[in-house]
């Protein structure tokens, strides 16, 4: 009887071992689980964070996109619309490179800055009081011909026409590309100024020559003074594509 309760109280422990052994085994598995379950969990999250991260990253590159944009639309040159003086000589003026030129400065201070008078114009001779027509143009280091001026003489004396003053300033488009656009006249006006800013800082022309199946109008302010005057030469979308002021009474 004895022996039978030994194998009977030993079968109960092992019985009760091998359950204790099963529980701890599923709760190890189910730990396990779950700290793999937690794992990826925070993968997940990592993931999400990383994302997150990439649209912040995509949100600073078009913002940075965004600001370019904006620094180039500051950068593009605006017209001061400023209403001008026709009969100020300081209204007569250009700016190529930026270096400024204005009516009555020598014609060596073009040379002086990298540019070239064509030889027939240095060399030809301008009578006392007067000007030389034909003789103004002006090369770049490639000897090619960027603008037009005209030398004018308010000496007693003749003159060469290398010795002369600015007596006006002339441009188109094709010779504007030469110098990358870099070239404006009062206002900040340059190739491809619209004729309504035009308008806003000369008001209505003194005379117009209408537009043409192939061209724009033409706009022409004169001064009061004799030999003052600005022309505007406009294309079919109304864009400017060639000008010329004169003055050659600018020490009157």
């Amino acid at each position: 009887m004895k022996k039978t309760l030994t194998v009977l109280t030993l079968m109960a422990i092992l019985i009760a071992g091998l359950f204790l052994m099963t529980g701890c085994g599923d709760e190890e598995k189910s730990s396990s689980s779950k700290n793999k379950n937690k794992k990826d969990d925070t993968s997940y999250v990592d993931d999400k964070d990383n994302k997150d991260d990439n649209k912040d990253e995509d949100k600073d590159s078009k913002s940075s996109k965004d600001d370019k944009k904006d620094d180039t639309k500051k950068q593009s040159k605006s017209i001061d619309k400023t209403p001008i003086d026709l009969e100020n000589s300081d209204s007569y003026y250009f700016v190529v490179k930026g270096v400024k030129y204005k009516a009555g400065d020598k014609i060596s201070k073009l040379t002086d800055n990298g540019f070239k008078q064509s030889k027939t114009g240095a060399e030809k001779e301008i009578p006392a009081n007067g000007y030389l027509i034909g003789g103004g143009a002006i090369l770049n280091s490639d000897g090619k011909t960027v603008f037009d001026v005209t030398p004018v003489n308010v000496t007693k004396e003749k003159i060469k026409g290398a010795e002369g003053q600015i007596g006006s300033f002339s441009i188109d488009s094709y010779e504007a590309e030469k110098l990358s656009g870099d070239v404006e006249i009062y206002g900040g006006i340059t190739i491809g100024t619209s004729i309504e800013d035009i308008e806003a800082i000369f008001g209505e022309p003194t005379t117009k020559t209408d537009a043409t199946e192939y061209a724009g109008p033409t706009y022409t302010y004169s001064a009061k003074a004799s030999y003052r005057s600005f022309t505007f030469r406009f294309d079919k979308e109304g864009k400017l594509n060639s000008f010329r002021w004169q003055n050659y009474t600018f020490n009157d």
